[in-house]
């Protein structure tokens, strides 16, 4: 059985393709492309318009890729995260993927996001004997979920409106410390105080494949990978002077994301000091996996 699931994020647009055999399961295909759409969208409450012309592009290519397998695109599920969920425009992208790609995009909610993210970061962990916490920054958002993995179950979970693009454009008003304070009073985080994270998505794989000075990136080399809040916070401060262009040329594994790696480590560090963070694990799965294996999107998160 062939299943495919497309991950539209704040900043990236993700494609999986899976094999899916009894127990077994095998990743076909793995695709990033990163379209920003959560740029500028606490300002304008929309979409910028290149950010929808990158995610129909990245869909177009997704189609294709496609095109090689027996997978008809109805079948495809396509999830939106949080800037879909804010954006007033969401059909500005929304009628043209299903038109011109014959894609259905589900908006999913906060909870849904966390519960197949959880659901994916679960296959990759051997050791089911204990419960685990994961964090997902993405764009415009950042998940934290406690998971309890003998008997699948979310524990609790949040959805704290603070991610990488967004944090960017905070300290590009001057207004990150504002912002994340609000945020830090305004939910209750004690029960994700823990000794290690679990981290999946775009800046946190990026931020573990500039510390093991990685070349290109490589899903297996990640998968796994340990680091310390101490190497994370001295990447954050080596980021912290430079521009987009500069963390490009010092560091072109980050490629497109290098526009918002420095506020994705920011975020990342002020929340693990915050709950007593000390190591940080990576996962490579997550909503796509979790997505594509479930094979449907519940009807309660969307």
């Amino acid at each position: 059985m062939i299943r495919a699931s497309i991950d539209i994020g704040s900043n990236s647009c993700l494609l999986l393709v899976l094999e899916i055999k009894g127990e077994s399961i095998t990743t076909l295909e793995s695709h990033s492309r990163i379209t920003s759409l959560g740029k500028d969208l606490d300002v304008n409450k929309c979409f910028l318009d290149e950010s929808i012309k990158s995610t129909l592009q990245a869909l177009s290519d997704y189609s294709n890729i496609l095109s090689k397998y027996d997978i008809d695109s109805r079948e495809v599920i396509v999830t939106a995260t949080e800037a879909s969920r804010v954006a007033n425009n969401f059909d500005d992208l929304s009628v043209p993927a299903k038109k011109d790609f014959n894609f259905e995009i589900q908006r999913i909610s906060g909870e849904g996001e966390a519960f197949y993210t959880a659901f994916g970061v679960a296959m990759g962990v051997e050791d089911k004997s204990s419960n685990i916490t994961i964090m997902d920054i993405g764009g415009a958002s950042t998940e934290l979920i406690n998971v309890q993995l003998d008997d699948f179950k979310i524990i609790n979970s949040v959805s704290l409106p603070i991610g990488s693009v967004r944090a960017t454009n905070w300290i590009k008003n001057k207004a990150f410390d504002v912002e994340l304070k609000k945020i830090l009073g305004e939910y209750e985080l004690d029960s994700f105080k823990v000794k290690r994270l679990i981290c999946v998505a775009g800046t946190m794989t990026t931020v573990a494949a500039i510390i093991e000075k990685m070349s290109t990136f490589n899903e297996d080399k990640i998968q796994g990978l340990t680091f310390s809040r101490e190497s994370l916070d001295l990447l954050k401060a080596e980021l912290e002077n430079k521009s987009g262009d500069e963390i490009l040329e010092h560091y072109p594994i980050c490629g497109k994301r290098a526009f918002s790696i420095y506020g994705g480590a920011l975020v990342a560090s002020k929340l693990s000091s915050y709950l007593n963070v000390s190591e940080f694990e990576i996962s490579t799965y997550g909503l796509r996996y979790g997505v594509a294996i479930k094979g449907s999107i519940d009807e309660r998160f969307i």
